[in-house]
This record gives C-alpha cells, sequence and structure tokens, in this order.
C-alpha cells in the first residue's frame, strides 16, 4: 500500500523535482487521478438510514383569528425546514413553513374564519440526504416485512405534476433529488418506516501526510484500541476528535518488529493519545515504550493499482505541464499496462466494483409464496 506521501514523492523522483511547489502540483493531478479511476471502477458505495415522519396531531400557544398568516406552535419543530400541507380546525387547508428549531410556522394565504390551536400537518415529504453523497444508487423505504423502491423523478417540472394535490401514503412511488433532499410522493403517512439511502461517496482528496510523531504504547490482538504517547493526533489539529473519519481512508501501520507492519484503517481519533480502528489487531504485538508507527492516508483504489495513480498525473505533466515526448510515452505505456491489470481485476464479481449495468427488474407475481 502506497500512502499520499509516498506516492508524491514518488511523483517528484519520476519527474527529477522534489522542490515542494512540484510536490503540491504533482499531488493536485495525483488527486484528479485517483477520482477517475474510483468513480470508474469502483463503488466506494456506503448506506445511511432515516426514518419517515407521517401525519401527526400539533397545537398552537393561542387560536389562530381570520386572517391570520402566522401562528405560534406550542414547542418548536425538530425536523429539516420544510413546507407541508396542514389541516386547520375548520378544515381550510394551507401549505405551511415550519423551520427547524423554532416555533413559528407562516403560510401566504390568510385564514377566511377563527381556528382552534388544534391542526394536523400532513407529513413530511423531503429527507435530507448525506452531505458526502456522490450519486444516490439506489433507496428503499421498508414498511413492515415490504420493501419499495420508489422510482426516480428527473426534473422538477415532473415534480411538480406528480405533486398537482397533496396525497399521503405508506407506500412510495416516485422521489426526486433536489436542493440536498430527497423528497418521497405520495407523503409519507406513518411515522417510523425506515428509509435506506446507497450511495455513492464523494472521494476525499489525499491532503493527508504522512505523521509518525511519539511512539505506540497500547495495542492488543483482538482489540481496536491504540494508544500512543507524545502523539498529538488531535491537539495541532491535523486529526478531527471523536467523529468518524474512515471518509478519509487513513491507516496505522505499527512498524515491525514490535508491530505486525499491517496497515489497519482508522475509524476514530479519540483524543491525541487514544484512536480506534475500523479491525482489530490480528498478529501477536510486541509493543514497547520505543515502538514507532506511521499514519498514512491511502488511495481508495486496491492497493495493487496504487502506482498508476502517479504514472497517470505524470502522463498530464509530461504532456502538458513539462513537456517530455520520451516521458509521456514511458508513463504512458506504465499506465495502459496497469490498465489492463486493473480491467482484468475489476472485471470479476468477486471485488467491490460498479460496471454501471442497471439490475433486471423482478416480477414478484413469477414466484409462488406459501400461504
Amino acid at each position: 500500500m502506497k500512502t499520499y506521501t509516498t506516492l508524491t514523492n514518488l511523483g517528484g523522483s519520476l519527474t527529477n523535482n522534489n522542490a515542494t511547489a512540484n510536490l503540491a502540483l504533482l499531488g493536485q493531478l495525483i488527486n484528479d487521478q485517483h477520482r477517475y479511476l474510483i468513480q470508474k471502477y469502483f463503488d466506494n458505495e456506503r448506506t445511511v438510514t432515516t426514518s419517515t415522519v407521517g401525519s401527526r396531531n400539533l397545537t398552537t400557544t393561542a387560536p389562530i383569528l381570520a386572517g391570520a398568516t402566522t401562528a405560534t406552535l406550542s414547542s418548536n419543530w425538530t425536523y429539516l425546514t420544510c413546507q407541508q400541507y396542514v389541516n386547520f380546525s375548520d378544515s381550510e387547508q394551507r401549505l405551511v413553513t415550519f423551520t427547524l428549531n423554532s416555533a413559528a410556522i407562516s403560510w401566504t394565504v390568510p385564514l377566511t374564519g377563527n381556528v382552534t390551536t388544534a391542526i394536523s400537518a400532513l407529513g413530511i415529504q423531503d429527507y435530507p440526504i448525506p452531505a458526502n453523497i456522490s450519486k444516490i444508487k439506489n433507496d428503499t423505504v421498508n414498511v413492515g416485512q415490504l420493501k419499495f423502491q420508489p422510482k426516480f423523478v428527473q426534473s422538477r417540472q415532473e415534480w411538480d405534476t406528480i405533486n398537482f394535490l397533496p396525497y399521503n401514503s405508506d407506500i412510495p412511488n416516485y422521489c426526486f433529488l433536489y436542493n440536498g433532499t430527497l423528497g418521497i410522493f405520495p407523503i409519507p403517512s406513518t411515522t417510523g418506516n425506515v428509509i435506506t439511502f446507497n450511495y455513492k461517496t464523494r472521494v476525499a482528496d489525499l491532503t493527508f501526510a504522512d505523521y509518525s510523531t511519539g511512539n505506540i504504547t497500547g495495542a492488543t490482538i483482538g482489540s481496536t484500541a491504540i494508544t500512543g504517547t507524545t502523539t498529538s493526533w488531535s491537539a495541532t489539529g491535523k486529526y478531527p476528535t471523536g467523529v468518524d473519519v474512515t471518509f478519509y481512508n487513513l491507516y496505522l501501520r505499527i512498524d515491525p518488529p514490535n508491530g505486525d507492519g499491517i496497515w489497519y484503517q482508522i475509524q476514530k481519533f479519540n483524543s491525541d493519545t487514544s484512536l480506534t480502528l475500523v479491525l482489530p489487531i490480528i498478529s501477536a504485538p510486541n509493543i514497547t515504550a520505543s515502538t514507532t508507527y506511521t499514519i498514512g492516508q491511502m488511495p481508495l483504489l486496491s492497493e495493487d493499482f496504487h502506482d498508476m495513480i502517479v504514472y497517470g498525473a505524470l502522463k498530464t505533466y509530461f504532456g502538458t505541464i513539462v513537456k517530455d515526448g520520451e516521458k509521456f510515452k514511458e508513463m504512458s505505456a506504465l499506465y495502459q499496462e496497469r490498465m489492463e491489470l486493473l480491467k482484468d481485476y475489476a472485471g470479476t464479481k468477486s471485488v467491490n466494483v460498479d460496471l454501471e449495468d442497471e439490475p433486471n427488474p423482478v416480477n414478484p407475481n413469477l414466484f409462488i409464496f406459501a400461504q
């Protein structure tokens, strides 16, 4: 496995230029090549779930008078800022704006009569999508033992046509990505049905240089807990603390002979001197006070093809920046050689690949279900 630091240093050596500015330029080209290859050949998929919020009864702090366009809820709205249809006690219906962490609600068309404090909301239609999403592969809504996969709507015009009249149901037919949310139609009528997003993530920039300050003093077979001394993993602002960092693809290697020399992905930095691995240590470490280590950021691309990222970057480098025909041909040949191997590797279904073919639809009516 080759870390970001190793890759940029390799690029510096192959260009005969290890100046800081040149290494920074190579880092940008390496990042570009990494993203191209990942988005073409590998899924880098993740899954996240949320729950539907269906119809529910709400109250306002006071009766609402005729002509009103605002009211105050008896408690703050705890969901995403949105607009949804509300039925007032005299059966008037308005499209009402709710604001996250606010009790204030508002609508455009004034009420024609006086109403009580009781109102009922039709349900939340729009749900936030993950911030690191590149492309939603599919989404499902579980209703009891049934799993529904709504069809994606491709344009705002089509979505507005579908939503001509407000309608709610537990069975979703359509969904629409817009402005950082996923809309579901019909509007969910029941709270608590599980929405599952299966999505392709953005590719994190390779920006973290190797880090090896301090020593590892605690690591045990079968454990994911790692302890360091004078390590300063968070105090310098180098790594975020207390959050999942798997998006960055950071790895720890405890150096032989005290460690097993295997690269382990890091789940979370807990403090300056504590971190948690994704998978437990598998080989017997012989940790001492002087045990050395390295934390490095890895490409998402399979480790067998890390070097081709550099060769791809150098094709651009020698073809357009520092023009050198012979070097360009040499890097192109090395890149193409790896590309053929990558195609063979990614062409099997035993690896995490995405060949972009849509699955064939399955008709459930063709199956016999036991009664």
